[in-house]
């Protein structure tokens, strides 16, 4: 859950809204470019979140059996 909430956050802060902003001034014509661009976002972090999820749950387990092989 950590994995996909960082992931989707980042993706978020260093991706989505600096396009987001940038697209709104130089490329918008219309509310309806707008509702396109959202609809997008929503996608791409929707799939950054399935992403992180399963990087997270990897590492996770990882470090599960790391620390299983240690004792």
């Amino acid at each position: 859950m950590a994995g996909a909430l960082a992931l989707s956050f980042l993706v978020a802060v260093c991706v989505l809204i600096p396009a987001g902003q940038w697209y709104e001034v130089n490329r918008a014509r219309s509310f309806d470019d707008l509702s396109d661009l959202y609809a997008l976002s929503l996608a791409v972090q929707a799939i950054a979140a399935a992403i992180g999820g399963w990087l997270g749950d990897r590492l996770f387990r990882k470090w599960r059996k790391r620390q299983s092989d240690r004792v």
